[in-house]
């Protein structure tokens, strides 16, 4: 509720303030606002629904096999303007391996982790790559940013759970963890945190790897 209220006093604000001269500046930066705010509801009912699908079920996976580097490639293009506006170094190591999973909610998994580790690196770099284990491909996202306690490592995936310091870096409303953690059971997957304060923290996927093509040598681990 709390972008909605904000939103209201800023509308109520809007229009005070047209009884008064001159006051065609401070207008838009009201208007700014309120479109921040309500960005930020449409943000959370988005959210919120993604979970419920989860949660009921509704959200079933189509599973298919394709190589990691289709999807790490269309990634890269979608979060390299974001990452150069805050000045910081993005990159996705190549990977020629396949897995089986379901695309687009694999995709989706990673657009979390990928946004989350750009908007909590004030500065530095942040990195996405693969290795193989056994029959699991293990995706990481590391970054330069705030870095998780210890013990908060499992905290960061509970619902409108933030952590002091990211909620004065960012703002957020503490579900986009909590979706990959949901997203990661219905894939039958393992999603968690590598993380210190003061260095860089990482989180990880994992997912089923099929065979590599005969052409194709292994990367090593």
């Amino acid at each position: 509720m709390q972008p909605l209220n904000a939103a209201r006093l800023y509308v109520t604000s809007l229009i005070e303030r047209q009884r008064q001269p001159d006051s065609a500046a401070e207008d838009a930066g009201l208007v700014q606002n309120i479109d921040a705010s309500l960005e930020a509801v449409e943000e959370i009912f988005a959210a919120l629904l993604d979970i419920s699908r989860l949660d009921t079920g509704a959200m079933k996976p189509e599973m298919t096999d394709f190589r990691v580097d289709e999807l790490l490639q269309r990634l890269d293009v979608e979060f390299a303007p974001l990452a150069r506006e805050k000045g910081l170094a993005l990159r996705f190591m190549p990977c020629a391996l396949t897995v089986r999973s379901d695309r687009r909610l694999l995709r989706r998994l990673l657009q979390n982790l990928v946004s989350n580790a750009i908007k909590y690196t004030p500065s530095g770099s942040v990195l996405v790559g693969c290795r193989r284990r056994g029959g699991k491909l293990r995706i990481d996202v590391y970054d330069t940013g705030i870095g998780i306690p210890h013990g908060k490592r499992r905290a960061v995936f509970k619902e409108f759970h933030r952590l002091d310091q990211g909620a004065r870096v960012a703002r957020g409303v503490g579900l986009g963890l909590s979706i990959v953690e949901r997203i990661a059971r219905v894939l039958d997957s393992e999603v968690g945190a590598e993380s210190v304060v003061g260095a860089a923290r990482g989180f990880r996927s994992r997912c089923r790897a099929q065979p590599l093509p005969r052409q194709v040598r292994p990367l090593p681990q």
